[in-house]
């Protein structure tokens, strides 16, 4: 019984966190999110990795899209420059030489 009620709550879990899109580490719904919003999938990654942790904590597929969308705009506000966008994304403000932005630069640039 007891092993029983451990598995019912472990199913209940997982039925919450969105599937896993390949090798990716965001789930396909992050996936899908970033391409119909025309952002690089590798950026998009780094800022996600950066705002959610590696392993990344278990948020719902609404709050991919909304950040793919914010990415999108502050990438056309900054005419395609990611590390403003990224600034813009983060700080609601571009902040020269934001630690933040160099977190999102290293992972960027560790894929």
């Amino acid at each position: 019984m007891k092993n029983s009620f451990i598995s019912l709550a472990l199913a209940a879990a997982l039925a919450n966190v969105p599937a896993l899109a390949g090798d990716s580490e965001l789930p396909e719904c992050a996936v899908t999110a970033a391409e119909s919003h025309g952002v690089e999938l590798a950026l998009y990654s780094a800022l996600m990795r950066n705002e959610l942790g590696d392993p990344a904590r278990d948020v719902p597929c609404s709050f991919f899209e909304r950040s793919a969308l914010v990415l999108a705009s502050s990438l056309e506000q900054q005419n395609g420059d990611r590390w403003s966008a990224v600034s813009l994304y983060i700080n609601g403000r571009i902040i020269p030489s934001d630690p933040a932005v160099d977190r999102v630069r290293a992972l960027y640039e560790a894929e």
